[in-house]
């Protein structure tokens, strides 16, 4: 990969962690936000890593912008089970094919698996009874971020997709 692919990886990182702090004041309730569609896309095109990382500073951003509201540990919990999402979201398309049905469907499934029931089985011991407050916010999120993740790239030309600084370092 040249210099000038990693510098376009890079941008192109940037931009999308810039999508995820205008997604993150698109509040639905508290923190929960439309800061992960570009952790999403980003997974999918950068690779599992990148968007690890948006998902996990783009959660960040979002509960600092709503004032931590379920305290910084528990904010950090969250956007670490984000980056673990992230990650496997973006395997399991690396892995099953990022154009093929079933690797949209099943990495859109783990995906909500992760952001939804089990980030609040792992919730539970620190916020109880609470937890169940979220599920519904948490669900209508997580998915409208999974359609906006699939719709933009689905409407992504196969020029840029297919652009020769996404291609997997060798």
């Amino acid at each position: 990969m040249t210099q000038s692919d990693r510098l376009n990886r890079l941008t192109l990182a940037a931009m999308l962690l810039a999508l995820c702090v205008i997604g993150a004041n698109v509040k639905i309730m508290g923190s929960v936000a439309f800061d992960s569609a570009p952790a999403f896309l980003g997974a999918v095109l950068l690779g599992p890593w990148f968007g690890a990382t948006l998902g996990l500073f783009g959660h960040l951003v979002s509960a600092a912008l709503a004032g931590f509201p379920l305290t910084l540990p528990i904010h950090l919990i969250i956007g670490v089970a984000m980056g673990i999402c992230m990650l496997i979201f973006g395997l399991v398309r690396k892995w099953l094919g990022k154009d093929t049905l079933k690797g949209v469907l099943t990495s859109d499934v783990l995906g909500y698996a992760i952001n939804v029931p089990i980030e609040l089985v792992l919730l539970y011991p620190l916020m109880k009874q609470a937890v169940w407050a979220f599920f519904v916010p948490l669900t209508i999120a997580t998915i409208l971020n999974l359609i906006v993740c699939e719709v933009i790239y689905a409407a992504l030309p196969h020029r840029v997709k297919d652009a020769p600084f996404l291609t997997p370092q060798k």
